[in-house]
């Protein structure tokens, strides 16, 4: 660094923020700039109790100079790049998109060059615009031209992307989800992404919910129309009430897309806890609901929950080869055909209503369908399988089959009377699939898959039409998961929220269990729980509901994950197979 920055104005910030935004000695940290203590119950800022702000460019700085400065501005704490800018020319100032996507790395290298001045990162995460997390890499090289402006060098070509290091990534920016519809609109669907927290936290929500033409309506859809924008900023009362100001034409919002519009703010914004109701506005007109109130509660689109409106928090079992129903501790029976009698099956699935059940016989060659509580008959949906694992139900009631096919996976669903289809999905048909969840919301298909070099867990969006038919499935991404010992065998997968997965590894006499996103990205997702647990873990019983208990089915004990002090008496012996509804 120049001889221009202060060794004291580094020591002090240094010792302020060290501990906070610093992993590794190779991380450059900010070096100059005040470091300013806030009021902690006022600020939401990333640093809990510190803003950063960067010093402007000094005169006289080199090319590599500027840059390595430029990339501290970009470390300013609420997350703000107007000092940042100051370091480009005029010309790159006004083509710079820092919003366009976020760049963050592991280590830095130190800048080296001229006119073309070049910085190696390495462990780089790559964000859209949004905050939804898009790809890993190593390592990379980035370059910045460089030129002289009013006698001081100055940036005239760089990459249009905050760029910033991993530490301060993870607090200057909060986990949330967007929440969008399903192509049917019929239920939502939350997409993981990272916002800045503090003031910018309501806005960029709202911003990640307007039309985005790049977004394959196949997936989801919001009711937002093209062309809406916001107003800059998204203020919250003293009560609570986050003012939501649309630009736009309120005429070509209809009753329907005002309703589903409100439902998508709701939802978004509830995961702020200052937020208390949503008023919405669009141009000078508020909407309300039906009943013509502009201020909307919380409480609004429950019938759009992801995790399935009305389902059941019963759990579902095999004992002695019968469906039985209810709490861990009171399963009882059930009067269907498969809970009457034995009909031989081996796992089951139930529908989101608890109101119909699929098993899988014995051999893993078919699947019966049955009503749960009511007479009935049971009745084969498919045939010819080898080997088929659980079956899993979305909110549409389709099933979804995975047959393992000696090491040959093939996944196909099964709607209503009609025979099962075949879906590819890239990265898992053919492959040795050992484990497969489908969301609730029908958006979403995870399978571990056994490798030379050890389990792999994929993710791969489901794509449906408008009318609901499941046209394919994209090609599934690795999500990051790597057992914390070598040659340990995922036993089972089961989900812990609608964007969220737990994984159990055993090892020997040591279970593990290790939450992690279905989009991919990496980091702690805050999910409370036991880790690891004694003895061999046969399944995972857990649910995408919030608060719904999670059990480890051992050999000869069951623990709940979530209140790991609480006695739970042993399982029936002739105790099969355990699940929740999905």
């Amino acid at each position: 660094m120049s001889a221009r920055r202060s060794a004291t104005r580094l020591a002090r910030v240094a010792l302020a923020l060290g501990a906070l935004l610093v992993s590794t000695a190779c991380v450059r940290m900010p070096s100059e700039g005040p470091v300013t203590q806030v009021d902690g119950e006022a600020s939401d800022s990333a640093t809990p109790g510190y803003d950063f702000d960067p010093q402007p460019p000094q005169p006289g700085e080199t090319p590599t100079e500027i840059v390595a400065s430029f990339m501290e501005a970009m470390q300013a704490i609420p997350s703000r790049t107007n000092v940042a800018s100051e370091f480009l020319t005029a010309g790159a100032r006004r083509r710079w998109t820092p919003e366009s996507r976020i760049i963050t790395y592991g280590e830095l290298g130190d800048p080296v060059g001229d006119q073309l001045v070049t910085l190696p990162m390495i462990g780089i995460e790559e964000y859209d615009a949004r905050g939804a997390w898009q790809r890993s890499r190593g390592a990379e090289v980035i370059g910045f031209d460089l030129a002289i402006e009013n006698g001081e060098w100055r940036i005239a070509a760089l990459p249009d992307a905050l760029i910033v290091p991993t530490t301060w990534f993870e607090n200057a920016f909060r986990r949330m989800s967007l929440y969008l519809f399903d192509p049917t609109a019929q239920i939502l669907v939350p997409e993981p992404v990272f916002v800045p927290t503090g003031d910018q936290l309501a806005s960029s929500l709202v911003r990640g919910l307007l039309d985005d033409p790049t977004a394959d309506p196949r997936v989801t859809r919001t009711f937002v129309p093209p062309g809406f924008t916001y107003e800059l900023s998204v203020p919250i009362t003293a009560a609570g009430i986050a003012e939501v100001s649309l630009v736009g034409d309120a005429g070509a919002v209809g009753d329907d897309a005002r309703q589903r519009i409100l439902t998508q703010l709701i939802w978004t914004m509830r995961q702020e806890q200052r937020i208390r109701a949503v008023r919405l506005s669009i141009g000078e007109e508020e909407q309300g609901l039906a009943d013509d109130a502009t201020q909307v509660n919380l409480d609004v689109g429950e019938a759009f929950d992801p995790t399935g409106a009305q389902s059941s928090g019963d759990l579902f079992g095999l004992v002695d080869g019968r469906v039985v129903r209810g709490p861990i501790d009171a399963l009882r029976p059930t009067s269907g055909p498969l809970g009457v009698d034995r009909l031989g099956v081996r796992s089951i699935g139930a529908s989101l209503a608890g109101d119909r059940v699929a098993g899988v016989s014995g051999d893993g060659r078919s699947v019966l369908v049955a009503p749960v509580d009511v007479e009935g008959r049971a009745v084969e949906v498919a045939s010819g399988a080898r080997d088929l694992l659980p079956p899993a139900w979305d909110f549409a009631d389709r099933i979804w089959l995975a047959d393992r096919g000696a090491g040959r996976g093939v996944i196909s669903v099964v709607v209503g009377q009609q025979p099962p289809r075949q879906i590819d999905v890239p990265g898992v048909s053919g492959r040795d699939v050992r484990h497969m969840l489908v969301s609730r919301d029908g958006s979403r298909l995870i399978a571990v898959v056994r490798t030379a070099r050890g389990d792999r867990i994929l993710a791969s969006r489901i794509l449906h039409s408008a009318s609901g038919r499941v046209l394919r499935a994209t090609r599934a991404v690795v999500l990051d998961f790597v057992p914390d010992v070598a040659g340990s065998v995922v036993r089972d997968i089961g989900w812990r929220s609608p964007t969220a997965i737990s994984v159990v590894t055993d090892t020997e006499n040591l279970s593990q269990v290790e939450t992690i996103s279905v989009d991919g990205s990496p980091g702690d997702l805050g999910i409370v729980g036991v880790s690891r647990l004694r003895g061999g873990t046969r399944q995972l019983v857990s649910s995408p509901v919030e608060g719904a208990e999670v059990f480890a089915v051992g050999r000869e004990s069951v623990s709940d994950l979530t209140a790991p002090e609480r006695p739970l008496g042993p399982l029936p012996e002739a105790l099969t197979s355990l699940t929740y509804v999905g």
